[in-house]
């Protein structure tokens, strides 16, 4: 087998998903330094970007409807329409919409080096599920392919399981932000409860952009016990 693969790696050498240079196949130091990370002040609670100076330490939305969970942080962002300079949403989408799973290495890749400290204190990882007729259509649940490696390299137990999404839900990038959360109010319940009460809880997802959908789930986790929730995701994608 090894054979195999140096003899496959002379044929197809690896290559930077973003820019497609010989290179392991993750992302090379060009491409990564074209995704930028989250950039201070954040909001302690979503995690987007607020004024620098502004006098509180939370967005104007978190302060009108403060979220379920304790806090969401990111790993990049890019804008939600795209950007040729920044070449994570097409890897992303290439892995989502076009089940190119050979993109899943290099993207937990980048969960990996750019994770924030912290995620260790957390008792338990819940990966946003999909609900069935998508689960069926894509073939896999993302999130809970990122989520897997990073969870086991912290020592936090995974449990895909523990959320239900009952209802397909229209895709949030096509809705304002009131009607994100209608979208998802009552679409996740815990199947797992066991598994949630009295635990900490890493709800993760791999891109957030309005928060509904992780303010959604941690309802849902916090109704069942959860004694508090953190959020991850991959990228946040800004609206523009």
């Amino acid at each position: 087998m090894p054979l195999l693969t140096a003899a496959l790696e002379v044929l197809f050498p690896p290559s930077c998903p973003g820019c497609g240079r010989v290179h392991p196949p993750r992302f090379c130091d060009a491409c990564l330094a074209s995704i930028p990370l989250p950039a201070d002040p954040l909001c302690a609670a979503c995690g987007l970007p607020i004024a620098l100076g502004a006098p509180f330490d939370r967005c104007r939305s978190c302060r009108d409807r403060p979220p379920a969970f304790e806090r969401a942080r990111s790993c990049a962002v890019f804008p939600s329409a795209g950007s040729a300079a920044n070449p994570l949403r097409a890897v992303l989408h290439r892995f989502k919409y076009e089940q190119d799973l050979a993109e899943a290495g290099a993207l937990a890749d980048l969960l990996a080096r750019r994770c924030p400290p912290g995620i260790a204190a957390c008792d338990v990882a819940v990966p946003v599920p999909l609900h069935l007729s998508r689960l069926r259509w894509r073939g896999f649940n993302q999130a809970q392919i990122l989520l897997a490696p990073l969870a086991r390299a912290a020592g936090i137990p995974t449990v895909p399981g523990a959320l239900e999404r009952l209802r397909p839900t229209d895709p949030q990038v096509r809705l304002d932000v009131e009607a994100r959360r209608r979208n998802v109010r009552g679409a996740f319940r815990v199947r797992e409860p066991d598994a949630i009460r009295g635990r900490r809880v890493l709800l993760f997802d791999d891109v957030i952009t309005s928060g509904a959908t992780a303010d959604a789930c941690a309802r849902a986790l916090a109704a069942a016990g959860a004694r508090g929730i953190e959020v991850l995701a991959l990228a946040h994608a800004v609206v523009v």
